[in-house]
């Protein structure tokens, strides 16, 4: 049995790894999961048949810090023995790197789930960012991207290394199963614990209280809108350093009425189906999960047209991609949509489709397990009866 560690910053990220990592061990791999323990609970590997470590990460940088971390990290690796590493998240994505290479580890990877650089940034953090992703593609065999328009920006990283598209995907079995149970009356019980009306249009945002969300852009089209119509209401799921920023416009901008931040949410699905519009306004992506889920619930999407986001969102197919910034256009599609049911109800049913078609976690699973295939077998890692074993799926 091969052994593989997926490593991330910290536990807020499992949930863009642990579905994909549950059928990797059903496929006969020994998994491991690896990152600091901020934010564990420990019911979230209840069930599932994933080996948990911790190394303590820091997401900021920390030189010392991450040093610590690095031999904490070359100290576990080396006593594992793992056939293959697999980093995720920009900080862990450094640590692990350097550390698997300091271990000899035979396959280490990187995914992008959206690279740490992009324009908007200052340029010395740009660049900073940038000279770090340089580095730990030198110390790794492969690089991967959760959407394709990354390729390109990841060929200039280091043309030497193979590049592949790894996409992203959700649990449709999963996620069916939790809006089987989320009944109506739920739905109608959540709306009166927030003071929502039965008729009142609910626009959510599931997205980290930090820069490259921009909810200050959101709250600016939520003014705009307001002018027009009345009857909405936009909560805001999560957390972060620009919280107490936010709550400070919402209320210079007199919208205590019409925003409601609800933190970070456990389940978040009774949420999704209660909604009426899933909204995002990031200045970039990887593939969105959250748009994903929404999607699967069959929910209209609003969200900018940018990096990642543009293409898992068709614009007037599964909702409105609005320009980046362009608060009357992000105003008009919360207006053209909140007035629209049958409108809201098709893009619903088409993001469904869109979904089913190209983003299951079963094909990106399918990928990675060629990607690692492959990659072994460059290395002459690769048994013969393993290379010619077939997936079950």
């Amino acid at each position: 049995m091969q052994k593989i560690a997926h490593i991330c910053t910290s536990s807020y990220s499992y949930g863009i790894l642990l579905g994909k990592l549950q059928l990797l061990s059903q496929k006969g791999y020994d998994v491991h999961l690896i990152s600091s323990n901020d934010g564990y609970d420990e019911n979230t590997l209840e069930n599932l048949d994933i080996t948990l470590q911790f190394v303590k990460m820091n997401r900021e940088i920390k030189p010392l810090e991450d040093i610590i971390s690095i031999i904490r990290m070359v100290r576990l690796l080396k006593k594992e023995k793992y056939d293959i590493v697999h980093t995720h998240t920009a900080k862990a994505g450094i640590i692990g790197r350097l550390a698997a290479k300091l271990s000899r580890v035979p396959i280490i990877i990187h995914t992008s789930h959206g690279l740490p650089f992009y324009e908007g940034q200052s340029p010395l953090k740009y660049k900073t960012y940038k000279l770090l992703e340089k580095i730990g593609a030198y110390f790794c065999d492969a690089l991967s991207s959760q959407n394709k328009e990354d390729l390109k920006e990841l060929r200039k990283l280091n043309s030497k290394k193979p590049i592949y598209y790894e996409g992203n995907g959700v649990d449709l079995q999963c996620l069916d199963d939790k809006l089987l149970q989320i009944k109506d009356e739920m739905s109608m019980e959540l709306r009166k614990s927030l003071s929502v009306e039965k008729q009142t249009v609910v626009i959510l945002v599931v997205a980290r209280l930090e820069p490259v969300k921009d909810h200050l852009f959101l709250i600016e089209g939520l003014v705009e809108l307001k002018k027009h119509f009345h009857d909405f209401v936009c909560l805001l799921a999560g957390e972060g350093p620009l919280k107490a920023e936010i709550v400070s416009l919402i209320k210079k901008k007199h919208l205590e009425n019409h925003v409601k931040l609800i933190g970070y949410q456990d389940d978040i699905y009774p949420f999704i189906k209660m909604a009426d519009i899933i909204a995002l306004t990031s200045i970039k992506e990887g593939i969105p999960r959250c748009i994903m889920e929404a999607m699967t619930f069959s929910k209209a999407v609003v969200a900018t047209n940018v990096l990642g986001t543009k293409e898992l969102v068709q614009d007037n197919y599964t909702g409105i991609l609005v320009e980046y910034k362009n608060v009357k256009l992000l105003a008009r599609a919360f207006e053209y949509l909140s007035e629209d049911p049958a409108k809201r109800e098709s893009s619903g049913r088409n993001g469904r489709k869109v979904i089913e078609e190209d983003y299951t976690e079963e094909i990106v699973v399918r990928r990675l397990v060629t990607i690692y295939k492959e990659l072994q077998k460059k290395k002459g890692l690769l048994w013969k009866k393993d290379s010619d074993k077939e997936l079950q799926f």
